[in-house]
C-alpha cells in the first residue's frame, strides 16, 4: 500500500485530506487545531507514541475511506460565503442546541456527586466558563466578523483587510483559550470515563462532552486552517 502520509505532513493536511483522521488523533490527544502547521511526525513524538504505528493506522484509515472521501465535500475548494454558511449551519446550530442541554446535565451530577466526586467542582466551574465563552464567541463570528469577511470578499480593500486581521488574531487566541479548556476537562474527567457509580445521567454528559470536544475540533479546524487562510493568507 502507497502511504499518503508521511511523518513531514501538516497535522491539519491529514485532516483536511481524510476529515476522518480527527477523531483518531484527538483519541491521541494530538491537537490538529492549535498545532494544525506542526508536522505529524512531531505531534506523535510528543505524545510519546509509536510513529510506525500511528502513520500505518492514519494510512489505512485513508484506505479505507478513500471512496467516501471523493463525494465529501472539499471546504478548501468552496467559495468563503458557502463555507460560512456551513459553520452557523453544522457548528453554530450544534452549540446553540446542545449547550444548555449540557449545562444541565452537569449541574445535575454536580449536585448529586460532588460529595464523592470532588472533581465535579472542577468539571461544573470549567463547564460554565466554556459555555459563555463559547456563546459569545459565535454571537461575534455571527454578527460581526463573518459579515466583515463576506463584505470584503465582494470589495477588497487594503484597510478592511487589515481590520479583518486583528480580529481573525483575536479569534485564533480564543481558540487557543477554548482548546485548553477542552484539555483540562479530559484531564479531569479522565478521558471521559464515567466512574462505576454512575447514573445514566452522568455518564450520557461525559457520552455528550467527548462529542462537544469532536465537533469543537472540527469547527475550529475549519476556521483556523481553511477559513481564515483563505481570506488572509
Amino acid at each position: 500500500m502507497k502511504s499518503v502520509f508521511d511523518p513531514t505532513v501538516e497535522t491539519r493536511e491529514v485532516v483536511m485530506k481524510c476529515p476522518r483522521a480527527g477523531d483518531l488523533l484527538k483519541n491521541y490527544r494530538i491537537d490538529y487545531v492549535r498545532n494544525g502547521s506542526q508536522p505529524i511526525g512531531e505531534a506523535i513524538k510528543e505524545q510519546n507514541l509509536n510513529s510506525g504505528d500511528v502513520m500505518n493506522e492514519l494510512n489505512i484509515l485513508y484506505e479505507k475511506n478513500k471512496d467516501h472521501q471523493r463525494g465529501m465535500t472539499k471546504w478548501e475548494k468552496q467559495k468563503v460565503n458557502a463555507l460560512i454558511q456551513y459553520i452557523i449551519d453544522a457548528h453554530h446550530s450544534y452549540l446553540y442546541m446542545v449547550l444548555p442541554k449540557l449545562q444541565d446535565m452537569i449541574t445535575n451530577i454536580f449536585n448529586k456527586y460532588v460529595g464523592t466526586h470532588p472533581e465535579l467542582s472542577h468539571v461544573h466551574y470549567l463547564f460554565s466558563i466554556l459555555k459563555i465563552e463559547l456563546e459569545q464567541h459565535i454571537l461575534i463570528e455571527e454578527e460581526l466578523i463573518f459579515p466583515k469577511i463576506l463584505a470584503y470578499e465582494k470589495k477588497p480593500t487594503l484597510n478592511a483587510l487589515i481590520d479583518i486581521k486583528e480580529f481573525v488574531d483575536d479569534l485564533k487566541r480564543e481558540h487557543e483559550h477554548i482548546g485548553q479548556f477542552l484539555k483540562d476537562l479530559r484531564e479531569l474527567t479522565n478521558d471521559y470515563k464515567a466512574p462505576e457509580d454512575a447514573c445514566d445521567t452522568y455518564r450520557l454528559a461525559y457520552v455528550k462532552l467527548d462529542e462537544l470536544e469532536s465537533d469543537l475540533f472540527q469547527h475550529l479546524h475549519l476556521e483556523n486552517n481553511v477559513l481564515f487562510p483563505r481570506v488572509i493568507g
